[in-house]
């Protein structure tokens, strides 16, 4: 992925975040102590943000910055928004159910593998 399409996914999900939380640009300006004209670069993915200012941003949000980079992506094709919300239903699991839930798809690719075979 280039910059461009991260800065615009990472401006996208801020905005998205922050209308969640009913805060306006200002609220979050205040709170992050950043200018309401740099959010509003960032929001529409036309600044560079610092690692600095991004965590300025998740503590106003009450986030952290893995969640607003991993949050549903702008611009992803079909397969690519499938696999995104597999891995959005995977998150909520524990990890021996993940285990448990690998080995369910290396059994399901086998299968489709075979099918394709005596085809």
């Amino acid at each position: 992925m280039d910059t461009e399409v991260v800065l615009k996914n990472l401006g996208q999900n801020i905005r998205e975040l922050r209308k969640n939380k009913k805060m306006t640009i200002d609220e979050l300006a205040e709170k992050s102590s950043l200018s309401g004209k740099y959010l509003q670069g960032v929001e529409v993915g036309n600044r560079n943000i610092s690692i600095k200012n991004l965590n300025k941003i998740c503590k106003a949000l009450e986030t952290s910055p893995d969640t607003l980079l991993n949050m549903k992506p702008y611009n992803l094709k079909s397969s690519e928004e499938k696999i995104f919300a597999i891995s959005e239903k995977l998150k909520k699991f524990e990890e021996n159910k993940l285990d448990f839930i690998g080995n369910m798809i290396d059994h399901l690719n086998n299968i489709i593998k075979n099918e394709e075979k005596n085809e």
